[in-house]
């Protein structure tokens, strides 16, 4: 028989190591995200909250990568999927995939859709990578003690990145 599993005691959870970490010195550490076929980190002070993929309703005339918007706990958030906006195909639906709500001192009632969260990392133990980022939104790249890539997310980049903003279909998209 499968064990149960309580997604309330998940989430509660996820917020104690998510506010335990977040009062600690935590300049190493960061919440490892997958987006395609990447690992991805973010600040723990960027990140509102990790949340799982609740209802999401479609705006006509968008783009694919731009999934909609979602009431979550009474406001509106626009949902995006970060993957497909990074060309990597659209995130399947899956129980693991989650939304990423950046800080609300962003001003922004965003979300991206990730395929799923690795837990908290601690960047001290990595390596700094000497790649060029593709991308205005990677703060900085490492490789972990596996020899993985990692991007670290800068989200006021990410938020304020013109094609991000930009939501509409375009003809031919």
């Amino acid at each position: 028989m499968a064990k149960k599993f309580n997604l309330r005691e998940f989430q509660t959870q996820l917020s104690q190591q998510l506010q335990a970490a977040a009062s600690r010195d935590n300049s190493g550490s960061r919440l490892g995200f997958r987006v395609g076929n990447a690992n991805w980190l973010v600040s723990l002070a960027d990140t509102e909250e990790v949340i799982p993929v609740p209802a999401i309703v479609k705006v006509p005339g968008a783009r694919r990568w731009f999934r909609g918007v979602a009431n979550i706990r009474g406001n509106l958030y626009a949902v995006s999927d970060f993957a497909d906006f990074m060309g990597q195909g659209v995130t399947p639906d899956h129980a693991d995939s989650r939304l990423l709500i950046p800080h609300h001192d962003f001003g922004v009632n965003a979300a991206l859709l990730v395929h799923n969260t690795l837990g908290l990392k601690n960047i001290s133990r990595y390596q700094p990578g000497n790649v060029h980022a593709a991308h205005p939104w990677v703060a900085r790249q490492y490789a972990d003690e596996t020899g993985a890539d990692w991007c670290d997310m800068d989200f006021g980049q990410l938020l304020g990145d013109a094609e991000f903003l930009k939501v509409e279909a375009q003809i031919g998209n």
